[in-house]
């Protein structure tokens, strides 16, 4: 298959693009900078902003199997302060993928983003309203935008990105509830998003991705 990986620079982006091209995939990395991808075979890359960049995006998206996004805002709660970008993206990619005919998209959003907000603990929800509000009213769009597309979309929600190292013991939920470990490796959460885009068995869903247990491995 043929996947189309936006975020691909990012810690999440790097592991994603590993663990689809070891599956034997053809990867196509669309960065604004392509001096931090490495060349592999099986992997292609594109420059352009899936944000603010929709003729670009729609040119490079053809002939796609699934789109995989593993892009984050840069978060206000930790200093950052970038643009909030997911919701943007998120439009771009699905009016690309409309118009070139690629129906499977899966993407990851912070556990307390758009359905899963009703199910998180007081104190999540508190921090989001309080805290990081612009962040997650962004993930909200960008979830409301899947929802509504018309496409094979899947949410997979997570709760605290490590760079653990990969594990078995991670889980994947369709029940909306709280992560059972919060802490999950980022080469996990690349785990499962590629294998979301293989099989369509969670396509309109959203699930719960959990980290593996302090004993798991």
């Amino acid at each position: 298959m043929r996947i189309f990986v936006v975020g691909a620079n990012g810690r999440l982006g790097q592991r994603v693009v590993a663990e689809a091209l070891r599956r034997g995939h053809e990867v196509t990395a669309f960065v604004r900078d392509p001096r931090a991808i490495v060349e592999r075979p099986g992997l292609s890359v594109r420059i352009g902003a899936v944000a603010d960049e929709p003729a670009r995006v729609r040119e490079a998206i053809a002939g796609h199997g699934a789109v995989l996004s593993a892009l984050g805002n840069p978060l206000w709660l930790k200093g950052k302060r970038g643009p909030a970008i997911v919701a943007a993206a998120a439009g771009n990619l699905v009016a690309a993928m409309r118009e070139q005919g690629v129906s499977r998209i899966v993407m990851p959003l912070a556990w307390g983003a758009g359905q899963s907000n009703a199910h998180a603990s007081p104190l999540v929800r508190a921090a989001i309203r309080i805290l990081i509000r612009r962040d997650y009213r962004d993930f909200d769009a960008a979830e409301e935008i899947l929802a509504r597309s018309g496409l094979a979309w899947t949410v997979a929600y997570f709760g605290r990105l490590t760079d653990a190292a990969p594990s078995s013991g991670w889980s994947v939920s369709a029940e909306l509830r709280a992560p059972g470990q919060l802490a999950i490796a980022r080469d996990d959460v690349a785990q499962f998003l590629v294998s979301a885009a293989e099989d369509d068995a969670f396509a309109g869903r959203r699930v719960v991705l959990s980290g593996a247990s302090r004993r798991g491995t």
